[in-house]
C-alpha cells in the first residue's frame, strides 16, 4: 500500500486502468471456463446416462439368461433326461426339452443356442445353432466338466471358426433335485450382434469412443470400427479400485474425458471417451463473441482512461512544476491555471498563500536536516517438515483384516506379512520421537521378515548389538530407510545370496555408532560423490529430483543434525562390486532420555 501511495498520480491512474483491464479479462476467462465446464459436465452426465442405460440392458439380458437357465436346469424333464438310462424314455423326454429350447429362444432374442451336457458327455442342444468348436474353446478355458466347477459364470467372448461372429456364453452347473449332486451343465450361447446394435445407436460426438470390453479386455462392441475380439490395450482405469471412474486423458492426440463403468453381473466394462474440444465446439461462437466484446471494451476503457488521465494529471503537473519553481526560491512567480474546477480553486489559494508567505520568508533561515532510516533485517530459518507421515490407522485396521483372512484361509505368508506390517505401522504412529534401539530394531526385524518372505532366502542378515546398547534411545524411524536402501539398491541386483550386517556399539570417542553394511553391487566413485553431495548440501535438495535414495538419507542426516548438532549425522562409503556401508553417529541417549552431547 505504501508503494502505491508513493507512485505518481498518472502511474496510479494507469495502474487502476490496468487492474480494470485485468479484472475484465479474468471475468471473461471465468465466464468461458464456467460455460466450458458446464458443457463438459452435461456431456459427461449424458454419456454417463448412456453407459447406465447400456449397463442396465446388459444386466437385463444377464438376469433373463440366468432366469431361463434356472428354469431349464431344474425342469423335471431335464433332470430326468440327464440321469435316465432308458433310451425310449430319453427320446420322449428329448422332445419336451427341445420344445423348451424353442420356447426359451423365441422369448429371448439374445440367445443363439442352448446346450445341455451331462456327466457322461451326452449332449442335448438346438441342432440348428449349436457349434462344437465353441464348446471345446469354453471347456479349455473354464473346465466346466470338473466337479470343482459349481458356480455359474458369464464367459469372455469366443469365435466360431465357421463364421466371423463372436459369441459369449452363460455356463451354469446343473445339480440334482434329489441329492444335490452335479449331473451336468447348461450352456447358453449368446450373440454379440445385439450388443453391437445397442452400442451403435448411442449418440455421442463425432470422434467419441464408446465400447464394451469383456473380462479379458477384449472388444465386444464398439462405435468406432474396433473389431470384436481385439485386445484393447488403452487402459484408462485402475482395476479393482471402483466400479465407476471419470478422468481426463490424452487420447489419439486429443485431450478427452474418459468414463469407465464396470458391469458386476458379467464382469464387463463400458468405456466412453469424449474429446473435450468437441464437447465445447457449440460454445465457440459465444466464446468468440465474448472475446470481441472484451477487446472492444478494453479499447474503450483504454481511450476513456487515457482522456481522464490527461485532463486530471495535466493541471496537477502544472501545480507540481510551479511548486518546484517556488521551491527553488522563485517566490515572485505566480501560478496561472486555466481550469475553473477544484484544481483552479487550489491554484488561487496557493497564489494567495504565496503573497502572505513572501513577507515572512525574508527573515527565515531555512535549515535542512537529513533523516536516516536504519533497517535491521533478520534472517528467519524455517525448518521444513522432514517426516511426512500418512496417518496409517486405516492401514493398520486393514492389515488386521488381512491377517484374519490369511488365518481363515491358512495362508501363513499373508498372516506373517500383514502382522509384521501392522506392528510397523503401530510403531510409526507412536507419539514420542525418541524410542529405544530395541524398539527400532524390532521394527527393522519385521521389515526384514517381509523381505525374507518376498525373496525366499536371498539375503543373510547379521545383527550385532549388546543388550545394554539396545536399551539406549535414538530418533524413531532412522534405520528403516537405510536398510531399505541396502536391500533395493545394493542386494536386490546382486547375483546369488547377499549379506546385510547391522552393528551397534559405543565408540571410544563417546558416541553411539550404528553401521549398516551390505555386500551388494555398491557404487562408483561418481555415484558416491553425487550421493554425498545430495546428503550434505541442503541447497541441492530440489535438484535431486526423484532420487529417493539420496532424499531419504538426506532426511535422516538433517533430522539428526537439527536435533543434536552438526557433529552428528551419517556418512556413506561404497565401492562398486563390493558393497556399501552407511554409518550413523548419534549422541549417547540413556533409557531415561538424558542426552550426552559431545563438547
Amino acid at each position: 500500500m505504501r508503494l502505491i501511495r508513493n507512485l505518481k498520480l498518472k502511474h496510479q491512474i494507469s495502474l487502476l486502468i490496468l487492474i480494470a483491464l485485468i479484472m475484465m479479462i479474468l471475468m471473461q476467462s471465468m465466464y468461458n471456463i464456467f460455460f466450458n465446464s458446464l458443457t463438459r459436465e452435461r456431456a459427461a452426465k449424458y454419456a454417463g446416462n448412456l453407459m447406465e442405460q447400456v449397463a442396465l440392458n446388459v444386466n437385463t439380458i444377464a438376469n433373463n439368461v440366468e432366469r431361463d437357465s434356472v428354469t431349464i436346469s431344474y425342469s423335471k424333464y431335464v433332470q430326468e433326461l440327464m440321469v435316465s438310462k432308458n433310451i425310449l424314455r430319453k427320446i420322449e423326454l428329448n422332445d419336451y426339452v427341445s420344445e423348451m429350447f424353442t420356447h426359451t429362444r423365441s422369448s429371448n432374442q439374445n440367445i443363439y443356442s442352448i446346450l445341455l451336457l451331462s456327466n457322461n458327455d451326452m449332449q442335448i442342444s438346438d441342432a440348428l445353432h449349436y457349434n462344437n468348436d465353441i464348446l471345446k474353446t469354453l471347456e479349455k478355458i473354464y473346465n466346466f466338466k470338473s466337479e470343482d466347477f459349481r458356480k455359474p459364470v458369464f464367459s469372455s467372448i469366443v469365435r466360431d471358426r465357421s463364421d466371423a461372429f463372436y459369441y459369449y456364453s452363460y455356463i451354469s452347473p446343473i445339480f440334482s433335485s434329489f441329492d444335490n449332486s452335479k449331473i451336468g451343465n447348461c450352456i447358453f450361447l449368446l450373440d454379440t450382434r445385439e450388443l453391437e446394435k445397442l452400442v451403435n445407436t448411442t449418440e455421442l460426438t463425432k470422434n467419441s469412443l464408446f465400447l464394451i470390453l469383456d473380462s479379458d479386455n477384449r472388444v465386444i462392441a464398439s462405435n468406432k470400427g474396433l473389431k470384436a475380439g481385439e485386445y484393447y490395450d488403452n487402459i484408462f482405469w485402475q482395476e479393482g479400485t471402483s466400479s465407476t471412474a471419470k478422468d481426463e486423458i490424452v487420447y489419439e492426440g486429443k485431450k478427452s474425458l474418459v468414463q469407465y463403468k464396470k458391469i458386476e453381473s458379467t464382469d464387463w466394462k463400458i468405456i466412453s471417451v469424449l474429446p473435450i474440444a468437441e464437447l465445447t465446439s457449440d460454445m465457440k461462437p459465444i466464446v468468440t463473441m465474448g472475446i470481441w466484446l472484451g477487446v472492444i471494451m478494453s479499447i474503450l476503457l483504454t481511450i476513456i482512461g487515457s482522456a481522464f488521465m490527461y485532463n486530471t494529471t495535466r493541471p496537477l503537473m502544472l501545480i507540481v512544476r510551479f511548486l518546484s519553481r517556488v521551491g527553488d526560491r522563485d517566490l515572485n512567480y505566480r501560478l496561472k491555471m486555466p481550469s475553473t474546477n477544484e484544481v483552479g480553486i487550489i491554484a488561487t489559494h496557493i497564489n494567495q498563500m504565496l503573497d502572505n508567505v513572501e513577507e515572512m520568508t525574508r527573515n527565515i533561515v531555512e535549515n535542512q536536516t537529513s533523516l536516516y532510516e536504519a533497517e535491521l533485517s533478520k534472517k528467519q530459518a524455517e525448518l521444513s517438515a522432514l517426516q511426512h507421515q500418512i496417518n496409517p490407522h486405516f492401514l493398520y485396521n486393514t492389515l488386521n483384516c488381512l491377517s484374519s483372512i490369511g488365518l481363515a484361509y491358512d495362508v501363513s505368508e499373508v498372516v506373517s506379512i500383514s502382522s509384521a506390517m501392522s506392528r510397523i505401522f503401530r510403531y510409526s504412529i507412536k507419539g514420542q520421537d525418541l524410542v529405544s534401539i530395541k524398539d527400532e530394531m524390532s521394527s527393522i526385524k519385521d521389515y526384514l521378515l517381509i523381505m525374507d518372505i518376498r525373496y525366499k532366502g536371498k539375503f543373510e542378515i547379521v545383527i550385532e548389538m549388546e543388550e545394554s546398547f539396545l536399551e539406549m534411545k535414538s530418533l524413531k524411524m532412522i534405520l528403516q530407510p537405510i536398510v531399505e536402501n541396502a536391500m533395493y539398491h545394493g542386494l536386490e541386483m546382486k547375483t546369488g545370496v547377499g549379506r546385510l550386517s547391522i552393528k551397534g556399539f559405543i565408540s571410544e570417542d563417546g558416541y553411539m555408532q550404528i553401521d549398516v553394511e551390505d555386500d551388494g553391487v555398491g557404487m562408483t566413485e561418481n555415484q558416491l560423490s553425487e550421493l554425498r553431495k545430495g546428503i550434505r548440501d541442503d541447497e541441492n535438495m530440489e535438484q535431486l529430483g526423484t532420487d529417493k535414495k539420496s532424499i531419504g538419507l538426506s532426511n535422516i542426516n538433517k533430522r539428526i543434525k537439527l536435533r543434536f548438532g552438526a557433529q552428528y549425522g551419517l556418512d556413506v562409503v561404497s565401492e562398486a562390486g563390493k558393497g556399501t556401508k552407511v554409518t550413523l553417529i548419534l549422541p549417547i541417549i540413556e533409557p531415561t532420555g538424558k542426552v550426552h552431547l559431545l563438547t
